[in-house]
């Protein structure tokens, strides 16, 4: 919709017109309003909501540089070539791609204008049905999702650019089935993997015990950098992410989100670890190349290049760990994430500081995520709250 801009008692209108079919962002479109006189605040704002879908539905329907009869096929291939380049980080494009050729051969020959909400739908039935190439498994729901996504997004910067005046693809899948519980490490799991742990290289033992300490991601964890360990204050500023996708290098990028970046805390004893652990690369790097580390260097780094470990690494690391000390083979490195959150909340942390914690830009996403863990914790306070009254 039009963006609404205060200046003095009026209001200026501003619809972008996206961009031509070769690339080139066009000029957007302005108006003033004013509002009539005698309106409280909120009957101000439904008006000047109304003003702006207007203003945004004339705007795209006069503009002449539409092609109205484009395909869905043709105007994802201008997207992928203009828009999603400059909008998406490398690692999602590649998903993006991947989520593409599972619509485009049911929906790519539809007019941009001719979609409907029932071609979605049908759409998602039919993915169900289908199997992974890979392992011959139905795809999960997890995939058909993202492809909803895909299609949300494609058709939202169509809608920007004029090629309709609103997105068919709203609202129109549904989660099949039951989500599945995140998978978490019990408190006795918790104990074993950490005893596990200190019986490995001290390279694994303080990854895997920081994401547990603090529930950062992978990819955030991979990212550090020594100067952003705060000893005085026991914080960790976490402020980037390591991404790598399927034959290209390491990408070190800032988080998705402003709330990515943020400041988590840990015990004196993990201070205590990361100390051990810096004079540990401090000895490596030294005896095998030759230099010294400094604050700027990565705290997990390959040896002799100037960039971090993967994630991947990890993730087959943690498998081999479990394998050997009989812990459950269905945790992954992003269950220490859940585990941490699931710890925090069982101890009576409120939601919004969870949230912060996590980097999640909404509540609602940490709400939504764990559910199962804050329901439990409203049982435990009203149980608490019944012994107290004796009714």
């Amino acid at each position: 919709m039009a963006s609404i801009r205060k200046r003095g008692n009026s209001y200026l209108l501003v619809v972008s017109m996206g961009y031509t079919p070769d690339g080139r962002r066009r000029n957007p479109q302005q108006k003033t309003v004013k509002p009539p006189t005698g309106l409280t605040p909120k009957q101000t704002e439904k008006w000047l909501q109304e003003q702006a879908m207007l203003f945004e539905m004339s705007c795209k329907k006069l503009n002449p540089d539409i092609d109205r009869s484009i395909t869905l096929e043709k105007y994802t291939e201008i997207w992928l070539q203009t828009i999603a380049p400059d909008k998406l980080a490398k690692s999602t494009l590649v998903r993006e791609k991947q989520d593409i050729e599972r619509f485009k051969p049911y929906l790519g020959s539809y007019k941009l204008v001719d979609l409907r909400p029932e071609h979605f739908r049908s759409l998602y039935a039919k993915l169900r049905k289908q199997r992974n190439k890979a392992n011959g498994k139905p795809l999960s729901e997890a995939t058909v999702e993202g492809v909803h996504s895909c299609l949300c997004g494609i058709l939202s910067d169509a809608m920007e650019g004029g090629y309709l005046d609103h997105n068919p693809a709203w609202r129109t899948y549904k989660y099949a089935g039951q989500k599945k519980e995140r998978k978490i490490a019990d408190d006795e799991t918790v104990k074993k993997l950490i005893q596990a742990l200190e019986a490995e290289s001290i390279l694994y033992e303080a990854y895997f015990k920081l994401i547990i300490a603090t529930g950062m991601r992978r990819g955030e964890c991979c990212a550090l950098k020594w100067e952003d360990i705060k000893y005085a204050e026991r914080s960790i500023y976490v402020c980037r992410n390591a991404v790598k996708t399927t034959g290209d290098e390491i990408i070190v990028k800032a988080p998705k989100t402003k709330a990515g970046n943020r400041y988590v805390y840990f015990s004196p004893e993990m201070g205590t670890l990361l100390k051990e652990y810096r004079r540990y690369c401090e000895t490596e790097a030294l005896h095998y190349e030759g230099r010294i580390i400094t604050d700027n260097d990565f705290l997990f780094r390959k040896h002799e290049l100037d960039e971090p470990m993967t994630p991947t690494t990890f993730t087959w690391r943690f498998k081999l760990i479990l394998k050997k000390n009989n812990l459950p083979y269905n945790l992954n490195v992003h269950s220490l994430r859940h585990t941490n959150a699931s710890l925090l909340i069982a101890n009576g942390m409120d939601v919004a500081t969870v949230s912060s914690l996590l980097g999640h830009a909404q509540v609602s996403t940490t709400l939504d995520i764990y559910t199962h863990a804050f329901d439990k914790n409203k049982k435990a306070a009203s149980d608490k709250l019944h012994n107290a009254l004796e009714i």
